[in-house]
């Protein structure tokens, strides 16, 4: 069984249809590019599956069960989590406090509680979970720094260990790759491979073909929010369809 199925899902904004009947399954375990030009449709869809937005038709389904329309912190309970386009991170706070930050969803602590000590065993394990993650990330060592003291690079790796904090199966990783120079881009593709060893199913949308290529086994394509094309990335790069509509009518 599929992890995520699409279903002829349609998002219309008053007069503008920005999807319209898209349907791909995500099977568990893959990487898998969506890729398409600007204004194809790409981070709208990644807002209805995380649940910023609703669909106007149509249907996504979750590990067998529907989420569509669910509200973002419901469906990041239930596994799915997205990092975003632009990097957002709590600038002000260390590395650690970053990453604690992600386990909340877990934890389910309040403050009235850690006030009067009554959830220590629950920030104890959140504790170790974060030190787990960094270590896992390699940003261990930079635990105590402010976050905006961290490199681009560095930046994006806590951005995706505040995700993996909350224990994902389906991580949403939007344009991870954006502004990165191609040794940042070399280390982030190889995160990415690590956390999918780990069991984390990925869903990448990107604009840097190289890394879409070397990190996806299968990619959908959207364009002026209608399912394009899907295949390898082979099958991708010669498809006159997408040659023509994405990657300017020359291979």
């Amino acid at each position: 069984m599929a992890l995520l199925e699409i279903k002829q899902v349609t998002k219309q904004f008053g007069g503008l249809t920005a999807l319209n009947q898209v349907s791909f399954a995500v099977e568990p375990g893959e990487i898998r590019g969506l890729i398409g030009p600007n204004g194809a449709g790409k981070s709208t869809m990644f807002k209805n599956i995380a649940g910023f937005y609703a669909p106007t038709r149509g249907d996504i389904i979750y590990q067998g069960e529907s989420v569509a329309g669910r509200k973002p912190h419901s469906i990041a309970e239930k596994g799915i989590v997205r990092t975003f386009q632009e990097t957002t991170l709590f600038q002000e706070l260390s590395v650690f406090e970053n990453v604690l930050v992600g386990c909340h969803i877990k934890s389910r602590t309040n403050l009235f509680s850690a006030i009067l000590g009554f959830d220590r065993d629950k920030q104890q394990q959140a504790e170790e979970k974060v030190l787990e993650v960094l270590e896992f990330m390699g940003l261990v060592d930079r635990r105590h720094q402010l976050a905006s003291e961290l490199p681009l690079g560095s930046q994006r790796a806590l951005a995706i260990s505040i995700a993996l904090a909350s224990e994902p199966k389906l991580l949403l990783m939007d344009e991870p790759f954006a502004g990165m120079n191609p040794e940042e881009t070399r280390q982030m593709m190889e995160l990415t491979r690590k956390v999918q060893e780990s069991g984390v199913t990925i869903v990448l949308v990107e604009h840097d073909m190289k890394a879409v290529m070397g990190l996806c086994g299968y990619l959908t394509v959207l364009n002026f929010g209608q399912l394009l094309a899907e295949g390898t990335p082979e099958e991708i790069r010669n498809n006159d369809k997408v040659i023509e509509a994405y990657l300017g009518g020359a291979k």
